[in-house]
């Protein structure tokens, strides 16, 4: 077979675009490039010298993966920073690295629909099936809702603050309680239980027992009368009784106005009434007007309409005789007890509170002293107390201590010093003996020992003195074999406060007499300087008696110890003596 020679040659040309817009564009590449192609043909076999694209560098960086995303891989610039492992110190320095990222898709322009499961469903409330916000949604043109609105766990409008007296804005809780400012009702309203308010201010006097109002009144003669009582509602019947004395009031401007000119200038027109028949079907009742001089002001007026009756008392019933008032131009709360007649006495009053009745300011005890009352001061006057827990304060509001015998003092207990005992409730100050001594509480819920230097207990009652003695020796004397130590026991309000007592705050000195009945003057003044800083204990012997070939006539050992306070200062000085 004969051989083939085939020699390609590429010829540099402007590249040109293939689609007609890019064209008309303008596109044209960068750059040419030429290719030589050199082939050979002997028998099968065919050889070639490669083929470049420019762009194949770019073309390398994209991949895709098996569910048709792309990606790019690129060179990017980062920051790495390294630690010597010698000087521990680190350097940051820049490096490029490759690095594949999926490709950043651009906006599509058509969006025509979304897949059932995209998450952007998620992020947008839907305008054509139900729907939850998971977040507060804010319409600054308003709502408008065709359909009912439910509010499942209430609503307010404005900025609301609950409050009947300082309360704003309104609002519905989810059981239907609502708060707002006015309400304007066009038909009707309607409700179970209509409550104006919980706040009753009242004038003068209230009597809190049976109460009519006059609606009509009827001159019966011989000081006689015949109320129409009005009713207060549908089928109500007048609860007063026959044998009721009956208080009446109405002002001065109601009584001009019905014509009662007549009557004087007072404020408020009272009337005093017994009542002698009643006629609880036609809310009538027949009275009998109380004379003058039996009312408390020395006048009584005529009873007349819209005059307020009230019952005071009853003649003979004894179930009908007590009454409560609250009178705001006494200042106090009366419980009346024994009433039969419009003027009243010490004996009626069972218990007031305020203001003290005048008959009370004129008691006195049984040496014909007046009671220590404070001016300006409300007092209960009662017959009788039952209480639990009364706590006392002073002029400042500050609780009256209790002082309470504790008895005994010990570890274990709680003592309190004006505070309050949680087990008994009382406002206390403890009180508690500890050897033979009163001790009274100075520190709350102190747990050291009463002593004379410890400040959280105060000595109150027993054996204030400073007292010394030597212990016991049970030394016969003895010439021979004299031998004897003399120890101090020092004790302040019977605690033994030997321990307190320092060695150079006891003085040690002798006195003693010869043979003859002299005192030995030199010799005593010479043991004392010798025995000087003995402390507490001292040992004696033959060496400190100086008998000089004789006994003495007088020995007298003697200590003198003094107590001081935390200061330093001295607090007590005491001696002791033991003679032979």
């Amino acid at each position: 077979m004969s051989k083939k020679i085939y020699k390609s040659e590429a010829n540099e040309r402007t590249a040109k675009p293939r689609a007609k817009r890019l064209r008309e564009l303008g596109g044209i590449a960068a750059g040419g490039g030429s290719t030589v192609v050199s082939v050979t043909s002997s028998g099968n076999i065919s050889e070639s010298d490669g083929h470049t694209h420019a762009n194949k560098s770019a073309l390398d960086q994209i991949s895709t993966d098996s569910q048709g995303y792309e990606y790019l891989t690129r060179l990017v610039e980062v920051e790495v920073e390294t630690t010597d492992p010698e000087t521990g110190e680190t350097t940051t320095e820049t490096q490029w690295q490759s690095k594949t990222e999926k490709v950043k898709a651009g906006f599509a322009d058509f969006a025509q629909d979304l897949t059932p499961d995209s998450p952007v469903r998620q992020q947008f409330l839907s305008r054509i099936a139900d729907d939850v916000a998971q977040g507060k949604i804010t319409f600054e043109q308003g709502l408008i809702a065709v359909g009912m609105a439910i509010f499942q766990d209430g609503s307010e409008f404005g900025e609301f603050v609950k409050s009947l007296y300082a309360g704003k804005g309104a609002g519905i809780d989810k059981d239907g309680n609502a708060e707002f400012e006015s309400v304007r009702v066009r038909t009707y309203f309607e409700a179970v239980e209509l409550i104006i308010n919980r706040l009753s201010a009242i004038e003068g006097d209230q009597l809190l027992t049976e109460a009519d109002t006059i609606e009509r009144v009827v001159d019966l003669g011989d000081n006689c009368y015949g109320l129409y009582l009005h009713p207060k509602w549908e089928g109500y019947f007048t609860a007063q009784a026959v044998g009721n004395v009956l208080k009446g009031i109405i002002n001065n401007l109601g009584a001009i106005a019905l014509g009662m000119t007549g009557q004087g200038n007072a404020a408020m027109y009272t009337s005093w009434m017994r009542v002698n028949s009643v006629n609880p079907t036609l809310n009538y009742i027949e009275v009998t007007m109380y004379p003058d001089d039996e009312t408390p002001a020395g006048k009584n007026f005529l009873p007349c309409e819209l005059m307020k009756i009230a019952r005071w008392g009853n003649q003979t019933d004894k179930t009908r005789q007590s009454c409560l008032y609250l009178s705001s131009t006494e200042g106090r709360i009366v419980h009346l007890n024994g009433v039969t007649k419009p003027i009243i006495d010490q004996s009626n009053y069972a218990a007031t509170f305020g203001t003290i009745p005048e008959f009370v300011k004129h008691m006195t005890d049984r040496d014909g002293n007046p009671l220590p009352l404070r001016d300006n001061l409300d007092y209960v006057y009662i017959g009788g107390l039952i209480v639990q827990d009364v706590i006392r304060v002073d002029f400042q509001g500050k609780p009256i201590v209790t002082y309470v015998d504790r008895g005994q003092w010990y570890a274990a207990a709680n003592y309190y010093c004006e505070a309050k005992n949680l087990t008994t409730g009382v406002w206390e100050t403890s009180d508690v003996w500890y050897m033979g001594c009163k001790y009274r509480c100075c520190k709350n819920l102190t747990k050291t020992a009463p002593a004379w230097n410890n400040t959280d207990w105060a000595m109150v009652e027993g054996n204030p003195d400073f007292t010394v003695e030597f212990a016991d020796t049970d030394y016969l004397f003895d010439p021979d074999r004299f031998a004897v130590t003399l120890t101090i026991i020092a004790k302040l309000h019977n605690i033994d406060v030997t321990s307190d007592i320092l060695d150079a705050d006891v003085i040690w000195t002798r006195y003693s007499e010869d043979d003859k009945g002299v005192e030995r003057v030199a010799s005593d003044n010479a043991w004392t300087l010798k025995r000087a800083g003995a402390g507490k204990s001292i040992n004696l012997t033959a060496a400190d008696v100086d008998f000089n070939g004789y006994v003495p006539r007088v020995l007298r050992y003697t200590a003198t110890v003094t107590l001081r306070d935390g200061m330093g200062e001295t607090a007590a000085t005491e001696s002791v003596s033991f003679e032979f």
